[in-house]
Parts: structure tokens; sequence; C-alpha cells
């Protein structure tokens, strides 16, 4: 029955976290220019910032959607890992190459990419994957579904204010200084 629940927490963690990122890229065409903008310091794209930042947005969107579901969910969270790989992939090379690229992950501006953003990617990604080797489980009644569904959310919203927390460590860090 854990595994139950671990798998349950992974697709609300991953549902709500993809579905913030999308909604907040997508509220409108200023946020996805801002979001195709932000993407510029990584240097040329074949076919332009836009049609990247909207494929991001679609991806994360059909990641929110199939990992809702059952019977996709096992689909939503592969899709989750690789496009997570693939964020975790962009912002290393960003910092490798000493870029300065905005975060925009969830619509709204953000610190500059860096490790702490590494860190969180790397840390989805991980709780993703772990999810998929977790075999099926058996159906979760109300109380244990209702918990696991409730540790997905309270993780989705330290996932959301990474930044933020990310800031506070950072400050606290130097405050002895």
């Amino acid at each position: 029955m854990i595994g139950a629940q671990f798998v349950l927490a992974a697709r609300v963690l991953t549902g709500l976290v993809f579905a913030v990122a999308a909604v907040g890229k997508l509220a409108g065409r200023v946020r996805l220019a801002e979001f195709a903008a932000s993407l510029e310091p990584l240097g040329r794209s074949p076919v332009g910032w836009l049609p990247v930042a909207a494929a991001t947005a679609v991806a994360e969107l059909a990641v929110a959607g199939l990992v809702v579901f059952p019977a996709t969910a096992r689909l939503g969270l592969g899709l989750a890992t690789a496009v997570l790989l693939v964020f975790c992939a962009a912002i290393a090379r960003s910092v490798q190459l000493g870029r300065r690229v905005t975060c925009r992950c969830f619509g709204r501006a953000g610190a500059v990419l860096g490790r702490a953003h590494l860190v969180r990617n790397a840390l989805l990604a991980a709780w993703a994957a772990a999810a998929l080797a977790v075999p099926p489980g058996p159906a979760l009644g109300l109380d244990t579904g209702a918990a696991a569904a409730l540790v997905g959310a309270c993780a989705a919203v330290v996932a959301i204010s990474w930044d933020s927390l990310a800031g506070l460590v950072r400050t606290t860090g130097t405050a002895g200084r």
C-alpha cells in the first residue's frame, strides 16, 4: 500500500507543478513572450525561442493532464522525467557557460537559473522516475488516498516556492558574516 501512496503523491506533486508552470506561461501572449525572451541568453535557437517556449508550455500541460488519470499516469510521469532532465541539462549548460538566464519556470520572473534550480528539477525528476519504478498497487482508501494527495500537494508548494525558499536559505546563511 505504501507504494500506491507514493505513486499518488508523485502524481499530485507532478501534476500541480506542471499545471502551475504551464498556466503561468500560457496566461497570455505577454507571459509566453516574456518566457521566450528569458531563454535568449541560452544562445540561438534554429526555430526561434517563441516556438520553443510554446512547446515547453504544451509539454507541461500534457504532463499535468496525463498524471491525472490512472490509465495515463505512468506515461505522464515518464514524460515529466524526460522534460525535467532536459531542463536540468539546459540549466547546467547555462551555468557552465556563465549565462544569466532568468527563471520564468512558473511564468513570473524569478532568480537567475543556477544550482538551486538544478537541484529542484533533479529532485522532481527523481521523484517522478521513482514512482515509475513502483509496481501498481491496490486501490487506496479515502483516508490513505487523501493523505498521499496532501503530501504531494505540500511538496508541490515547496517546489513552486523554491526560488523564495532558496533565497531565504542564502540570506540566512550569509546573515552572520
